[in-house]
């Protein structure tokens, strides 16, 4: 009876997480793309920003397949090539976003650090070329998912799982008996554990350390040059830099680390028990820092901000003037002075 409980009450921690994330991705990030690409000059911070809503966009949009998985309690009904797909994408995404969390915290390090040399160098075009850079990364470091998730249906279940044996693998040792399958048995079991050692420590390193360490260290520096050169008026860049690592250490840590009790073998009940709860707890805190990206960057740049406020503006009054056709010109008139006013966005906003 604990245990069921247990399984409900987790259950519904990850139902209403992903929803909250869903509902608060989608519209946020997608807002952040539509001002970065129709509102504002191409500068180096609209790509970045563009880059880490574009992933968290797309992550936000997949959220309604895990709500779907968990209250069919794990039941996969929708194919082996979307499982694929699902988990692939979302994973691409995942190290899309941290390395571009990762590469908005140096380029910002190096803007105070190096003023001069980021004046003469600091150009949209390359931070174009670096964005690219780091989704071919991402793909990259995303490909075993793509190629090991695959589907194994038991009686009425179809599961969306992690398969690290291949096909070969499986059929050699479906054909043979005796002691060489209990030979062949231990090998591949080895080479499954293995692979998935490999794939844990790969995720670990480029999803969550070294960009933790870069983060950390970037704002560190940016904070004592700050504080060292009376830079800053007020706590509230500090602040902001604090809450960013603090973000991306509360969200992202919590996930690795059980992924990496995962590699305790052989599991003790207390480990089973604390991994069945605390593997969908900790994954759904590592997909809200989707929705908490935008809210988070969007404080770091007063021009970006006004932007969106004024964007939201345009927005509710278009809304309006189709919902009450007869204030139709007074709004219209409105639209238009507001329109007139707007300013395009600088490189400004870069700083802290």
């Amino acid at each position: 009876m604990t245990t069921d409980r247990v399984s409900v009450a987790t259950h519904t921690f990850t139902i209403v997480v992903s929803l909250v994330t869903f509902f608060l991705g989608v519209p946020g990030n997608g807002l952040v793309i539509w001002v970065t690409a129709f509102k504002m000059k191409r500068t180096v911070n609209t790509v970045w920003f563009q880059g880490l809503a574009l992933a968290d966009f797309v992550f936000s949009l997949l959220l309604p397949f895990t709500v779907a998985l968990t209250i069919l309690d794990f039941h996969w009904p929708f194919g082996t090539a979307f499982c694929k797909i699902n988990s692939g994408v979302a994973v691409l995404t995942m190290f899309s976003s941290v390395l571009t969390l990762t590469a908005i915290s140096l380029d910002r390090c190096i803007s105070v650090v190096l003023p001069v040399w980021s004046q003469n160098h600091r150009r949209p075009r390359l931070a174009a070329l670096i964005s690219l850079a780091l989704w071919g990364a991402a793909f990259l470091l995303s490909i075993p998912t793509f190629f090991y998730r695959d589907t194994m249906k038991y009686r009425d279940i179809t599961r969306c799982y992690t398969n690290f044996l291949t096909s070969a693998e499986g059929d050699a040792l479906n054909s043979i008996t005796g002691e060489d399958y209990k030979a062949m048995l231990k090998k591949l079991i080895s080479i499954k554990d293995s692979r998935f050692k490999s794939l844990a420590i790969v995720r670990f390193v480029f999803g969550f350390l070294l960009p933790f360490l870069i983060i950390g260290a970037s704002y560190t520096i940016i904070g004592l040059r700050l504080w060292r050169d009376r830079l800053a008026p007020s706590w509230k860049p500090f602040k902001v830099m604090i809450a960013i690592i603090l973000a991306f250490l509360l969200c992202w840590a919590p996930h690795h680390t059980f992924i990496f009790l995962r590699l305790w073998h052989p599991p003790s009940p207390h480990l089973v028990l604390a991994l069945r709860v605390g593997n969908p707890l900790s994954s759904s805190l590592a997909s809200f820092n989707s929705c908490l990206n935008p809210i988070l960057y969007i404080c770091m740049g007063h021009n970006f901000r006004e932007k969106v406020k004024r964007s939201c503006g345009a927005f509710l009054r278009k809304v309006l003037e189709n919902a009450f056709v007869e204030d139709s010109m007074h709004f219209s008139a409105t639209s238009r002075a507001k329109t007139k006013s707007m300013t395009l966005g600088d490189d400004n906003s870069t700083l802290v």
